[in-house]
Parts: C-alpha cells; sequence; structure tokens
C-alpha cells in the first residue's frame, strides 16, 4: 500500500487521477469551495468506476452516509476512528469490499432504497457540476473557465437548474444546495 498523492479539491483530486494510478481515494465531505467530497465521489464513480472511493469525514449524521451511498461510495468511516479501524476500512475497500462504520448490511440497505430527491436525480451531470459553483457565488465567467465551457452554456445550464428544481431566486437556490449537502459552509 502506497500513498501516491494529496488533493485541496474536487479538482484537483480528477487532476491527480489522471496523472497517478489509483486504486483507492480516501475523500473528505468538507472541501474548499467548489464541489464536495459527495461531488466529487460521484463523478469519480461515473468517470473512473474501478476507483474504490472511502469517505473519511467527520459527519457522523445518517443523511450524510445516504448521500455517499447515492454517490456510489464504497466506504464511510469517520475521522476520530482509531488507526486499526482506518486500515481495517481502506483493506476491506480495497479488496472490493463496503465498510460503512456502524451500519450493518440491513441498515445499509435500508439507506439505500430511501428516497431520492426526484429533482436533483432529473439534473444533467453537467447541471450537478454547475449547481454549487452557482450556490457558492461564482460568476458565469469563472463557472465557464473552471469547467472550460462557454459563458452562454453556462447560462443555459443555470435556466435548466432553476426550471427543473423549480426554484426562482439566488437564496432559494443557496437553500436547496445547503439542504441536500450540495455545498458546505
Amino acid at each position: 500500500m502506497e500513498v501516491v498523492g494529496d488533493a485541496a479539491d474536487g479538482h484537483e483530486v480528477f487532476m491527480k487521477l489522471e496523472q497517478l494510478p489509483v486504486d483507492l481515494v480516501l475523500m473528505g465531505i468538507s472541501m474548499p469551495p467548489g464541489e464536495n467530497g459527495l461531488q466529487t465521489t460521484r463523478r469519480i464513480k461515473e468517470v473512473l468506476p474501478k476507483v474504490k472511493v472511502l469517505i473519511l469525514t467527520m459527519h457522523d449524521e445518517e443523511n450524510y452516509v445516504k448521500e455517499a451511498l447515492n454517490a456510489g461510495a464504497d466506504g464511510y468511516l469517520l475521522k476520530h476512528a482509531d488507526d486499526d479501524e482506518l486500515l481495517k476500512a481502506i483493506r476491506t475497500v480495497y479488496a472490493g469490499g463496503q465498510y460503512f462504520s456502524g451500519y450493518t448490511e440491513e441498515s445499509l440497505e435500508a439507506l439505500d432504497h430511501a428516497e431520492i430527491d426526484p429533482l436533483y436525480d432529473s439534473l444533467s451531470k453537467r447541471e450537478k457540476e454547475i449547481l454549487p459553483l452557482v450556490a457558492l457565488g461564482y460568476n458565469n465567467r469563472d463557472i465557464a473557465e473552471r469547467l472550460f465551457i462557454s459563458v452562454k452554456t453556462v447560462e443555459v445550464h443555470k435556466a435548466n437548474i432553476r426550471k427543473k428544481l423549480k426554484v426562482d431566486s439566488y437564496a432559494s437556490l443557496l437553500q436547496y444546495s445547503l439542504k441536500h449537502h450540495l455545498i458546505d459552509f
């Protein structure tokens, strides 16, 4: 087992994944402005499904575990876990298993089948990337540069997001994003 890199945010995680051979990512949930660890996990699983993701976080609330499951995380461990449990979680996930500290297989299955927000689920992959950036106050030009798309494309996606989520103001969009753990403060 070898640590091959570290990253400060979701964007940097993807740059590293393109450059380095990675089998497993230890992912935090709260990261600097931009997408959080759950969104980055979702993107990793869409683009690189063989890469395992173990969430390592301070968030012990059940809704975060549910979001991690929905994002495709292979494991979920609290930061206060001791070294032995961390190694057990890493080895379990690396070997292809799941490790969700404190959860039984039955309780995980119940969480996994809990209702997924159909409004959020209706967003495209790109809209899910743009949503947290809009909620954090990035302007169209900054979003376009960050995602390598045109400003006009950003404007179209923002209009689609507002329509699909049935929000009509920035405040409503921010409230939705916070409620669904799409951004952290």
